[in-house]
């Protein structure tokens, strides 16, 4: 059923009303690769109408476009923090969110106001909803596609001087992928989403590759030989000047200092706030793609990079907090490659292991495969699951750890979780496996709120028959 937009009726709480309703999973939370390439197709051509609808937004901002399997929203955020270092004015757009929508789309490091979210909601609802009119339900603009035009009008609207845009999932068919980027970038390629992407690095990294586009340089992290490859062909067949990690630049030396070198030159001592060697990757990706963005007319001096990798904050990315006593930490790892990178960080840093590990992930995601790379840092496992409906369930990841001989309990909530964890022993605590996850122990041990209007809608639509996600 639509509801009847008005002009006066939008705050909050009634975006996030609009968002929950188009949110039904298998018309897909991106523009719908799950029913094959023409409904996919589909998707986009909704999406460019929506946008046209909204005057275009999409086309008056410069724009880095950002798809990978891990470290976008790392690479984003330097991108993002760098430029606003060198003075510009600069949206980043990114999903999801740690604890509320907002997060989404920020401008200069501050998410959007409340108020501020539900303008932007009330005006693209008013042309999604003449959309919707004179479509199928099955081909009604979805949360992914209102959200990210929100994002787009939000940016031109405030005169941004540059918008950081990160792609959903995959890229070809994102929603996302009708922008025209000064810069396409592609972050590293891992074996995730297979039942959409493909179930190869060569079948994945042909979708991520989707967003090159012809004269446009793009810029991407080193990959293994087979997403390498696919990248290649697809950079010299689309025209599409590339610029490969590992081959074009490279680093040398640890996050705390390093030296890159690139067509931006040889810059040495630099460090991160970020911590972990996948971090120096990311912060190399980012001053590559900063390069061009340079190029374009939009200065990055040397000191602004210097200071903006340094400066750049991530919450859930290898957090340390202290709670109790003990050392807590937050990382949003969802993959093998990503777990593996996690446990370098915690040796790199000196942490004691084992530790007590609480584990929630994505039902689409491979818990055996991220608790084999996980394994080394695990000394006892409390399976668990965010409060979504895309969650794996809690018994399937403990009995997957049980098979696995990893000592193990189960807890119906992270809260839960991380409160057992608090009662037990004196060691390390790492909440990972799902961003989901990593927002709630946030709010489990108070560094954030939790969004009661959106867990509301949770717990109203959480009893209807209609299968929903959490977009």
């Amino acid at each position: 059923m639509m509801f009847e937009t008005s002009l006066d009726d939008w705050d909050y709480g009634r975006a996030l009303a609009e968002l929950w309703r188009r949110s039904k999973y298998e018309r897909g939370f991106i523009s719908d690769p799950f029913g094959g390439p023409q409904r996919a197709e589909q998707g986009l051509h909704r999406m460019r109408a929506l946008l046209a609808g909204l005057g275009d937004p999409h086309l008056r901002v410069p724009t880095v476009h950002i798809a990978g399997s891990k470290g976008k929203g790392s690479t984003g955020a330097f991108i993002a923090t760098v430029a606003s270092q060198a003075g510009h004015r600069v949206g980043f757009y990114t999903s999801p969110h740690l604890h509320r929508f907002p997060e989404r789309i920020a401008i200069n490091g501050l998410p959007l106001t409340d108020d501020a979210f539900a303008s932007e909601a009330r005006l693209v609802g008013l042309v999604a909803d003449r959309l919707d009119a004179s479509s199928s339900d099955e081909a009604q603009v979805t949360t992914f596609e209102f959200i990210t035009a929100m994002a787009c009008a939000a940016f031109a609207r405030d005169a941004c001087d540059l918008a950081v845009i990160e792609v959903g999932l995959g890229g070809r068919y994102d929603s996302t992928n009708v922008v025209a980027p000064i810069v396409s970038v592609i972050t590293r390629i891992d074996l995730e989403h297979t039942g959409v992407l493909g179930f190869t690095y060569g079948e994945i990294a042909a979708q991520k590759a989707g967003i090159l586009r012809a004269g446009v340089p793009c810029v991407s992290s080193p990959q293994v030989s087979e997403a390498d490859e696919v990248i290649t062909e697809t950079a010299i067949e689309i025209g599409s000047p590339l610029q490969m990690g590992g081959r074009d630049w490279n680093w040398t030396g640890s996050w705390r200092s390093f030296t890159a070198t690139g067509p931006w030159g040889d810059w040495r001592d630099l460090a991160l706030g970020l911590p972990g060697p996948h971090q120096v990757e990311n912060a190399c990706t980012a001053l590559a793609a900063l390069h061009f963005v340079n190029a374009s007319g939009l200065t990055i001096p040397e000191p602004a990079a210097r200071s903006g990798l340094s400066g750049t904050l991530w919450p859930g990315r290898f957090e340390q907090t202290m709670v109790d006593d003990r050392v807590l930490i937050l990382d949003a790892a969802h993959t093998p490659a990503a777990a593996a990178a996690l446990v370098s960080t915690w040796r790199e840093l000196g942490i004691s292991s084992p530790a007590t590990v609480i584990l929630g992930m994505s039902a689409d995601k491979d818990p055996k495969a991220f608790l084999e790379a996980l394994r080394p840092l695990i000394g006892h496992l409390i399976a668990t699951r965010a409060d979504s409906p895309r969650a794996a369930e809690t018994e399937a990841i403990f009995a997957i750890a049980s098979e696995m001989g990893i000592p193990s309990d189960m807890q119906p909530s992270v809260a839960g979780a991380v409160g057992t964890a608090l009662k037990s022993g004196d060691a390390p605590i790492l909440v990972t496996g799902s961003l989901f996850v990593v927002g709630e122990g946030r709010e489990a041990i108070g560094l954030a709120d939790p969004d009661p209007l959106w867990r509301a809608l949770n717990d109203v639509n959480r009893a209807r028959p209609q299968r929903c996600d959490r977009p």
